[in-house]
């Protein structure tokens, strides 16, 4: 057997070597399915007809519930007599917002950014617009991509990680799929967005550098391999002026580096001013009320005073018109009223959360677990036995079609408004994960313990709830628990990363493993944990918020029917102080990015800070071995990297090999992520993996220039994680 193995290996070495040649020899350009002549002239020639009240209506979206028909977020009024039809817009970040239809609830974004699959991605884009175009919306609010600067951050959940390449290249797909599917598609909040707190106007301080290389990346990666319609400004200030009317970040930057070709539409009340707005690029503004700017009234006084201009205005609309027709929006507006197969969505939200779902640890192979030989297994917390906690805000699904448990009682968040937001914090689950459970371990009897009230669901536990899980626990086989942590949109940035809602979840845990030395803890959550008891348990899974095809999904990685493959896409730290935002429990509410080029796993490498786990990390029940890295330079273009990748363990797994380069640059962080791939292979199976690394992966801000220019040298890694490096470049 070792013979075979070796002999395949050196096979697999000599066909990577063939393979740099041909990968380099045969790119290709997909050309897009459209054309972008047309439609920009279909959209002149449609401006040319339209009356000015007329252009007016199409740059100022309706809020009044009254006035937005299905439940949505916004509602532009069409043009009959031109055949442009109305768009009604939904949130959609983790499935439709309607406030009256109901909605598949799909894993939270982050959960989608752990599978590091852009395939996935593209399907997730597809899944979700396929039903807003059901419900009647032409536009999804879906695509947001801030970074995850802030560890505590209160929507880090809506979002894809700290790195920006991984985030940017997993919207681009997502935003594909979108409007493939006929469904304007957004990328937001643009841009540094990245706390709630204060973040109505809160002045976020980014060098030029930082701000390009960080912060605006993952936008333009969306922006110019997905190509989406409409591009969200942010709330925040940049640097002194409002995201919404701030020239650089809007004209200079999207409009003019990244030749955006749609349109900028405000968040719902970011408007602050109607001539300067429009002047610095802003497209179309979110009506909340009662202070609003791009009213036909305030942007024809505009016009008269001289403040902007006709062409200013016209371009405003001709942008929205080619959107509509480029996507296909403008001949097949979507109808509305359609049947929803909500079955079908299901298997795919669980098959989307399965390969989402991170191994952290797997002490002694305590998972999978062996249903053949358990009897007694306790189920501890997170209201496990009814459904799982979800992120608040805009993100969430305001109707699952599941149903909910309303309420937030017990709930303890600082700075928060959140409620108003968050109708249904616990979704219910059609098989909750106790029965999941019990239907792959038939012959076991299947126990819950812990808070079962509803009404209170954040609430602390009693003393006599935790005994009785201990008491639980020491009576079975293996003990899974299950702890939570609760964020969202308007709620603030968490206090700590330690958990709470309920507050006295580590003491839960801790005392179960006391019990019990086959605990198995659970996390559902949208941020990092501090975890006190990681080294007194045997496993620890993260589900991240699960999506109602949760409780199929979890015991599915439980049991081994599903081999776990998620990575994580950003760093857990071993205490709050560790994070480059820490400052004593603080939030800033002008926030300085003093930290520059050094964010996520960036910073814990530059400061040499050991992470409890690194971003990239994630197990297998299976095992991976590297081995065979070339690397070519092509000139002053590509890199391909190339090695063998060997599943030599007993089961069949995923992979995801993650490429990063170190640039001879003091400002730069060690090492930065500039490629991956997801490689799934059989036991004793071998492959030859090629990765091709773009120019623009090498890419710096030149401050003294003010312009991008290619960073000469380097060396490449290929790891399991940032941390976990296999193969170096010699």
């Amino acid at each position: 057997m070792q013979v075979k193995r070796l002999s395949l290996a050196i096979a697999s070495a000599a066909f990577c070597l063939f393979a740099q040649t041909a990968a380099h020899a045969a790119d290709t350009v997909v050309a897009n399915s459209f054309s972008d002549d047309a439609a920009h002239r279909r959209a002149d020639m449609l401006v040319k007809q339209l009356t000015l009240d007329e252009k007016l209506q199409l740059i100022h979206s309706k809020y009044q519930m009254s006035d937005v028909p299905g439940g949505g977020a916004g509602y532009i009024e069409g043009v009959p007599r031109l055949g442009i039809p109305s768009i009604n817009m939904v949130d959609s970040a983790t499935g439709g917002g309607s406030t009256v239809q109901p909605s598949t609830t799909f894993p939270a974004t982050i959960a989608l950014a752990a599978s590091w699959d852009p395939v996935l991605a593209y399907q997730f884009g597809g899944v979700i617009a396929h039903q807003l175009r059901q419900q009647g919306f032409a536009m999804g609010l879906g695509g947001g991509t801030n970074l995850a600067r802030e560890a505590r951050g209160g929507r880090m959940f809506e979002y894809l990680g700290e790195d920006p390449v991984l985030a940017g290249e997993m919207l681009a797909e997502r935003t594909r799929a979108t409007q493939d599917h006929k469904v304007i598609a957004t990328v937001k909040h643009y841009v540094g967005n990245e706390q709630e707190t204060n973040r109505m106007g809160g002045n976020d301080t980014i060098d030029e550098r930082t701000l390009r290389e960080l912060y605006l990346l993952p936008f333009e990666l969306a922006v110019k391999q997905g190509q989406p319609g409409n591009v969200m400004c942010s709330y925040n200030k940049i640097n002194g002026t409002y995201a919404c009317e701030n020239p650089h970040v809007l004209n200079d930057v999207l409009k003019g580096d990244w030749h955006f070709q749609g349109q900028v539409q405000s968040d719902w009340g970011a408007a602050h001013s109607t001539a300067p707005a429009i002047n610095a690029g802003l497209d179309e503004e979110e009506d909340v009320g009662p202070t609003v700017f791009l009213t036909p009234d305030l942007v024809k006084q505009a016009l008269a005073n001289h403040q902007i201009t006709q062409a200013r205005l016209d371009d405003m609309v001709r942008r929205k018109l080619y959107v509509m027709i480029r996507t296909g929006v403008m001949d097949d507006p979507p109808k509305g009223g359609e049947t929803i197969d909500f079955d079908a969505a299901r298997r795919f939200a669980q098959h989307a959360e399965e390969q989402s779902i991170v191994l952290l640890k797997n002490q002694d192979r305590q998972l999978p677990l062996d249903a053949a030989s358990l009897k007694h297994i306790a189920v501890i917390g997170g209201h496990a036995d009814v459904g799982v906690i979800t992120g608040g805000g805009s993100g969430d699904t305001r109707d699952p079609v599941t149903g909910a448990f309303p309420g937030c009682g017990g709930l303890t968040f600082p700075n928060s408004t959140g409620c108003n937001w968050w109708p249904n914090p616990w979704i219910k689950l059609p098989t909750p994960i106790t029965t999941a459970i019990k239907n792959l371990a038939p012959n076991a009897t299947v126990s819950f313990a812990g808070n079962q009230d509803m009404q209170s669901p954040f609430r602390a536990y009693t003393q006599q709830e935790i005994d009785a899980a201990v008491n639980l626990a020491r009576q079975s086989d293996v003990a899974i628990v299950f702890v939570t942590q609760s964020g969202g949109e308007d709620f603030g940035e968490l206090h700590s990363l330690a958990l709470a809602n309920p507050s006295n979840q580590d003491a839960l845990v801790e005392a179960v493993a006391q019990a019990n030395p086959h605990t198995v803890v659970v996390l559902e959550s949208g941020n990092p944990v501090l975890m006190p008891w990681k080294d007194q348990v045997s496993a620890i899974v993260d589900a991240w918020y699960p999506g109602e095809g949760g409780g199929n999904a979890i015991a599915n990685v439980l049991f081994g029917k599903v081999n776990p493959s998620g990575k994580l896409p950003v760093t857990f730290p071993l205490r709050d102080a560790d994070t480059p935002t820490w400052d004593g429990g603080n939030i800033a509410q002008n926030p300085v990015y003093s930290e520059g080029l050094k964010m996520g796993y960036r910073w814990y490498d530059a400061q040499h800070i050991q992470p409890m786990f690194p971003f990239g990390h994630g197990l297998s029940y299976t095992h991976f071995a590297y081995s065979d890295l070339h690397v070519r330079q092509h000139g002053d273009q590509s890199t391909t990297v190339s090695f063998v990748l060997r599943n030599d363990g007993p089961v069949a797994g995923a992979e995801v090999p993650q490429v990063y380069l170190g640039l001879n640059d003091p400002v730069e962080p060690p090492k930065r992520l500039v490629g991956w791939e997801k490689v799934s292979l059989k036991p004793g199976e071998a492959r030859c993996v090629t990765i091709e690394i773009p120019a623009k992966m090498r890419r710096v801000w030149d401050t003294s220039r003010n312009g991008w220019k290619i960073a000469q040298g380097g060396q490449f890694y290929v790891g399991a994680s940032s941390r976990d490096i296999r193969l170096e470049q010699k």
